[in-house]
């Protein structure tokens, strides 16, 4: 009944704009994935992060698994893309995949299924969506969509796939290739029409489409253009993400971070630029890689900071490791406590930088 009054009143939401769509789409999301169990520990998970718990009763809900960690492009700030990834490239096994939704459903919202890869690039991602799509877990990808076809695009409609985020970072050829280095711009707006027009066929209103653009210096001043791309493409929303650099890197800061402070997490009025990211993950999220690895969070590449292997162990008792409770200990109220070992979270403290971790 709750459900049914819930989807009641989002059919009568007047949205303005992409926003109202993207707020729309999560909670139409949401609902659909929702089982009495899940609601419990989302709520469990909600309350005992803000209560600073470092052992925890309820499970992640929205979780990282990374099919693969090879790219068909150059980004210059991604580790892949310079060639520098520390953890050995390779792809999950299907099977392995499998296995461990099997582990996450009861308790799954959301996989993103990506981090340091291009997914499309798995030869059993759209079996892998279609596992997930059919457990109930909204499956979200973000691809460079350099990598595409109509056959393709058909599957990833009939898979079950949420979301697709497509990063385009210029509304011309010279400004994309700035950063999506062996990317072509072309090849993105044609992929997207082709996705666009298998939804179309399909009477699919999924994957809702997202044309996502890394604010950077050289692109700060075609928002307006890309916003309007999105749009004339017949895209389902338009969204910015600010560009992480290494603040103790000062050609990076000086090329890369946008002159606008107001499009950066970074405060630039600081002696040492800071950004002002907090986190959540220890209590609500879990990122696996694709040799199994768990790691605290997306922005970790090294296999040194795993925390353990969710294909040798349950992640429940994962989950409760002493690495674990270590890091959430981090974050107790009035200050930092000693755990029993130091991790990676000691030294993050909440304000990630791919680039040092």
């Amino acid at each position: 009944m709750l459900g049914l009054r819930l989807r009641i009143i989002l059919a009568r939401v007047r949205t303005r704009g992409l926003p109202g769509k993207v707020l729309r789409f999560s909670a139409r999301e949401f609902l659909r994935c929702s089982t009495p169990r899940k609601l419990t520990n989302f709520a469990l998970a909600k309350v005992q992060k803000w209560l600073r718990r470092d052992r925890l009763v309820s499970m992640p809900y929205r979780y990282f698994i990374d099919p693969l960690n090879v790219c068909n492009l150059r980004c210059p700030l991604c580790p892949t893309g310079r060639g520098e990834l520390m953890r050995p490239q390779g792809k999950m096994n299907l099977e392995d995949f499998k296995r461990l939704v099997d582990q996450i459903a009861p308790y799954a919202y959301s996989v993103q299924l990506f981090n340091w890869g291009e997914p499309f690039l798995h030869p059993h991602i759209f079996d892998m969506i279609r596992y997930a799509s059919q457990r109930r877990i909204s499956v979200q990808l973000s691809s460079n969509l350099n990598y595409f076809s109509e056959e393709m695009a058909e599957q990833a409609v009939a898979s079950g796939l949420a979301r697709l985020l497509v990063p385009v970072d210029g509304a011309t050829e010279e400004t994309y290739q700035k950063y999506r280095r062996g990317g072509r711009l072309e090849i993105v707006i044609r992929n997207l029409r082709l996705l666009v027009e298998a939804k179309r066929r399909a009477g699919s209103s999924t994957p809702f489409i997202t044309l996502l653009t890394l604010v950077n210096r050289y692109n700060e001043h075609e928002l307006g253009q890309l916003r309007q791309m999105a749009a004339d493409l017949g895209l389902d929303s338009f969204s910015t993400c600010p560009i992480f650099v290494n603040t103790r890197d000062r050609e990076q800061v000086e090329e890369w971070l946008p002159e606008d402070e107001r499009l950066s997490y970074y405060d630039y009025s600081a002696e040492q630029l800071e950004n002002v990211w907090h986190c959540a993950d220890l209590w609500e999220s879990c990122t696996i890689n694709w040799d199994g690895g768990v790691a605290p969070c997306c922005w970790l590449q090294d296999p040194s900071h795993d925390f353990d292997n969710a294909f040798t162990k349950p992640l429940r008792e994962i989950w409760n490791s002493e690495a674990y409770i270590s890091s959430r200990r981090v974050f107790s109220f009035g200050g930092p406590r000693k755990g029993p070992e130091q991790t990676i979270c000691t030294r993050c403290r909440g304000r990630p930088e791919y680039l040092i971790c």
